[in-house]
């Protein structure tokens, strides 16, 4: 994905620069048509520096979407890390809310992740971001809530957490529904499918 890893502090604000100005571009014109003279413009860059750290213009949305993954992660880590609550319905709904807020307001992740067609490497990387929430998961309805670690757990929240996932990429493609009535339908759900195992 990237050519050359940034060392020094000055080319790794260079890239830092390079993926924000691509993430900016991503959510104001469709993908195939963002260049890399764009890119290099935006990021007051130039043509040759930019190759220097990234191959393609494939590559810098590859890593944009990456990073944007990344920091989902760690909302959800330090979500979970915090969380004090026993009331489980007030986690599900945390939890749905974090992701929404996250894809109306991160730079690109509307555009690489939830409207576009994720690459493999981002659909990998994806799947990483949706077992950690298992696991986040687990650990707070077993530690905090008191469910019992058992198989009927661990596919009820394997089954919750991919279904998530593209319930709420639907709401924010579809156009049938206020995309708060899609979500307050989620919620309730998840509350359903999840909260009945003691």
């Amino acid at each position: 994905m990237v050519r050359r890893s940034p060392i020094q502090g000055r080319s790794q604000d260079k890239v830092q620069r390079i993926l924000a100005a691509t993430a900016a571009l991503a959510d104001t014109m469709p993908l195939e048509t963002i260049t890399m003279m764009q890119i290099a413009d935006a990021a007051e860059a130039s043509f040759s520096s930019i190759y220097r750290f990234f191959p393609s213009k494939d590559a810098i949305l590859e890593a944009v979407a990456m990073a944007n993954l990344d920091r989902l992660q760690k909302l959800y880590e330090i979500y979970f890390a915090a969380a004090k609550l026993e009331e489980g319905n007030k986690v599900i709904d945390d939890a749905i809310d974090i992701y929404v807020a996250f894809a109306r307001n991160e730079p690109g992740f509307r555009a690489l992740w939830v409207n576009g067609s994720p690459n493999a490497a981002i659909s990998r990387r994806s799947r990483h971001v949706i077992d950690a929430a298992i696991q986040l998961a687990k650990a707070y309805a077993v530690e905090r809530l008191g469910f019992a670690a058992t198989p009927e757990l661990e596919i009820r929240l394997a089954i919750a957490a991919n279904a998530t996932t593209h319930v709420l990429r639907y709401a924010f493609l579809q156009t049938d529904f206020p995309q708060e009535q899609v979500t307050d339908e989620l919620k309730r759900w998840l509350k359903a499918a999840l909260l009945m195992l003691r």
